[in-house]
């Protein structure tokens, strides 16, 4: 249950949620209740929004509060593009269109600017791209059939080169792949729709990927696999299910479904975000009218929380991409707004003590990019 509170004159409301008192003894491993909440993000961080259907990259400059303020300049990587990714260290942002298989660095400027890079011919439609923590290792998971990682190298530049030949899954039926890398970057880990599965892969020292060494079972259509940040579970959205699988992770990086998994969600869930400390998880729903959220438990079970709507007063404006501040105390979702000709909504949410999501109405930014399908929000930290 929810409680609103109102206000006039045309200020900026925030949302007030009811507290659940039984969540409130949830902590992990090395966390309190008495532990104060993260601070607001002043310092600030760069936003990037494109579009499946269109061809530019938006761009913002924004903190915890106060209003985003557009970036001046609009790449255009290419139309048909599912992926993009910013490096952990904020310093290169990639983009991949599919009408033209390439990986496409873009340096960040300090004021957000993008200025693009020489780009790396990939072997077909680009689905996903992934960065080990080091910022040196992508991983770009291609074909929408007979998929395959490719393995790159990221230059002090931003100059991608392939790092060995790309791994084929080993499937014929593999395709429409998203992955990610583990925290302590020993193991990739993607997410097969065609065949229902999560695949384990070892990443070497030197960056290169192994053979497929585990299969596991998941929902339908399972998408955007997410380690925790302290790397013991592993969570993968089933889109067609209206869940999340969980899966506790082993020494070696194989997975064990946890107790209770798979999860239950709204319509159509996407790319989730996990808090810097693992304790809540939030699922957009492309199908529905609010973002999942989820209290973590230290073995990994999920516990919902109140949902919250994206867009109150927008029928059918649905959230598909978020992604965490570095404070920890801020979502951002990106949605498609149909009766703006799919035109893509960006909304930040406050995340309380509780993990519970207020909306902050005084961010409604519409970003002229269109259909928010993919992982088509990222966010860079400033250096």
């Amino acid at each position: 249950m929810t409680f609103d509170s109102t206000s006039s004159g045309g200020r900026s409301r925030w949302r007030r949620r009811v507290l659940i008192p039984a969540l409130a003894a949830i902590v992990l491993p090395g966390f309190t209740a008495t532990a104060p909440p993260a601070a607001a993000d002043t310092a600030g961080y760069h936003l990037y929004a494109h579009g499946f259907l269109s061809a530019g990259l938006a761009g913002y400059n924004a903190t915890d509060s106060g209003q985003p303020t557009p970036i001046a300049g609009r790449p255009t990587p290419g139309a048909l593009n599912w992926p993009q990714a910013a490096t952990p260290d904020g310093r290169f942002l990639f983009a991949a269109p599919g009408s033209d298989p390439r990986l496409i660095p873009y340096a960040i400027g300090a004021d957000g600017g993008l200025t693009p890079g020489t780009a790396l011919p990939l072997p077909d439609v680009p689905v996903d791209i992934a960065f080990a923590p080091n910022g040196r290792d992508g991983y770009v998971l291609v074909g929408l059939h007979n998929a395959r990682v490719v393995p790159v190298r990221i230059g002090a530049d931003g100059t991608p080169v392939a790092n060995g030949a790309p791994v084929p899954f080993g499937d014929a039926a593999d395709g429409v792949a998203s992955g990610t890398v583990s925290p302590d970057g020993r193991h990739l880990y993607v997410a097969s729709l065609l065949l229902r599965q999560v695949l384990v892969f070892d990443i070497g020292a030197d960056g290169s990927v192994s053979p497929v060494k585990q299969r596991v079972g998941t929902g339908l259509n399972p998408i955007y696999p997410r380690v925790s940040p302290d790397g013991r579970h592993v969570y993968v959205v089933n889109e067609i299910s209206g869940s999340v699988s969980g899966y506790a992770r082993a020494e070696d990086g194989t997975l064990t479904e946890i107790a209770g998994s798979p999860f239950p969600t709204g319509l159509l869930p996407h790319v989730s975000s996990m808090t810097p400390d693992g304790r809540f998880l939030y699922v957009p729903n492309m199908g529905s009218g609010h973002i999942s959220s989820f209290a973590v438990q230290p073995d990994g079970v999920l516990i919902p929380l109140p949902d919250v709507d994206f867009a109150p007063g927008k029928h059918g404006t649905f959230a598909e991409a978020t992604v965490l501040s570095p404070s920890g105390t801020t979502l951002w979702a990106l949605g498609t707004d149909p009766l703006r000709g799919g035109e893509e909504i960006l909304h930040r949410f406050r995340i309380g003590p509780d993990g519970v999501l207020d909306l902050d109405e005084s961010v409604d930014s519409y970003t002229g990019t269109y259909v928010a399908d993919g992982r088509t929000l990222s966010l860079a930290a400033t250096r």
